[in-house]
């Protein structure tokens, strides 16, 4: 069977009954998550701006727009509300390749809400969309990942899921998937600008036009993703893909096996390792920062490649530097949504012990372990003492988790920014009973954000 086939045969198999009650559970969790960020996102500039698009096209107020008081389609919705999800790099991660699964959330939201969808529908399509894509990461871990994966696979896994959604059959499915091979894209070269959490708009948007548009008939390669010039051999130059993980789709379930990875910090997550180290540290030894001579951050080479800015001049350049990040874990004893302003990131307090830091590849330091992000700090002290911290997986992780009260938390802190406390509650009632929701729609209208 081809690559595209045994996707299309779990998609038609799958069923709501069927789903292991712990994948129901993580995906209840990552849905609570999902939409906590993007409602703390709606209110970036990045996901204004896609917001004003979406109400200039005077679009049929079909779909909720988070947090920013309209409705517009499902197409344009799915694009602001994935372009929200993204913006403060705060949504959930897998094991691999950072936030593959990042636009399936606000596709089927966006597209549910259009529909009118059951929650049991939006979590058989949420589980289809990224068994799916966690699979095609697992299968392509050993090959190049210079493309950023939720604007490539992502736009696959949102397709899935949409497609489900609109119970499309096996041709339309093929038809989807090979118009996404078309449309996926994103590039690294844009971190720490407003075009990284637009991948992830884009995503979502691809995955609700390619299904809509297979719906009405429209045609693409029915291989597209295994054909030559196809979209494993320009994106991630390997045809076929390694098939193990794929064999494994409905029988092994990667939301148990792997499951999600819940951020602890609104940041670039290959940070989060040193975050966890300085704050240990902190707590332990009651370390001033006027006290510190230097801080040394050992990392691994993927973290190497991408924290990039040593002195960052916008807040979101300050999302991708360790200077700035564990200086502002030092001083302030945690990262949080005030960590990351354009005034944050001007505390010359902050920039000064920023100088004092200086993050080195250390080929010891190797992420051997799925969903490990090894680092090691060093703080050195003016009078001589050191203290140093090594931690391999980040807090959220399976092997460090939330727990229930900080993931409500996490969802009450970024929903704040955006609705008002009567619709927290009962936003947060609602996600908790997702799969007894007869109809989404009065839960995409407490996440609308109108008076």
């Amino acid at each position: 069977m081809s690559v595209t086939e045994k996707i299309t045969g779990f998609v038609l198999d799958s069923r709501y009954e069927k789903i292991p009650p712990q994948a129901v559970a993580t995906a209840k969790t990552a849905l609570l998550d999902c939409l906590g960020v993007a409602l703390a996102g709606s209110k970036e500039d990045c996901a204004k701006i896609c917001g004003q698009i979406a109400r200039q096209e005077n679009a049929n107020g079909e779909a909720t727009v988070f947090g920013q008081g309209f409705k517009s389609s499902a197409l344009q919705a799915a694009f602001a509300n994935g372009t929200a999800a993204h913006a403060l790099d705060y949504d959930h991660s897998f094991t691999l390749m950072g936030q593959p699964t990042a636009p399936i959330i606000p596709a089927i939201v966006s597209l549910g809400d259009s529909l009118g969808a059951s929650g049991r529908a939006v979590l058989e399509a949420y589980v289809c969309g990224f068994e799916v894509t966690a699979k095609l990461a697992l299968s392509l871990k050993d090959s190049t990942q210079d493309w950023h994966a939720p604007g490539t696979l992502g736009s696959l896994g949102a397709t899935v899921a949409c497609a489900k959604l609109l119970q499309l059959n096996a041709s339309e499915i093929a038809m989807a998937l090979g118009m996404t091979a078309s449309m996926a894209s994103g590039v690294v070269a844009n971190f720490g600008t407003m075009t990284k959490p637009l991948h992830v708009g884009l995503g979502a948007r691809n995955g609700v036009l390619a299904a809509k548009l297979a719906q009405a008939g429209y045609t693409a390669n029915a291989k597209g993703l295994e054909a030559g010039g196809g979209f494993f051999k320009t994106f991630y130059l390997v045809a076929p893909p390694e098939n193990g993980p794929l064999d494994e789709l409905g029988q092994v379930y990667e939301l148990i096996d792997a499951g999600i990875k819940i951020k602890a910090y609104p940041c670039g997550g290959l940070t989060h390792t040193a975050i966890d180290a300085v704050l240990d540290m902190r707590a332990a030894h009651q370390i001033a920062p006027e006290a510190v001579e230097s801080i040394e951050a050992n990392v691994s080479q993927n973290t190497y490649n991408r924290i990039v800015f040593k002195i960052p001049q916008t807040a979101l350049q300050g999302k991708f530097s360790m200077g700035y990040i564990l200086s502002r874990a030092l001083i302030d004893g945690k990262i949080g949504l005030d960590t990351f302003t354009d005034s944050a990131i001007r505390d010359r307090r902050v920039l000064e012990l920023a100088e004092k830091v200086n993050m080195k590849l250390d080929p010891a330091l190797n992420a051997s372990a799925e969903g490990s992000r090894p680092a090691k700090v060093t703080i050195r002290l003016k009078d001589g003492k050191s203290f140093s911290r090594q931690v391999v997986f980040p807090k959220g992780s399976a092997e460090a988790p939330l727990s229930a009260g900080e993931l409500e938390g996490k969802f009450v802190e970024c929903a704040r920014q955006a609705i008002k406390e009567p619709a927290i509650q009962r936003a947060l009632e609602s996600v908790q009973r997702w799969e007894t929701l007869d109809d989404i729609r009065p839960l995409c209208q407490l996440l609308s954000g109108k008076p």
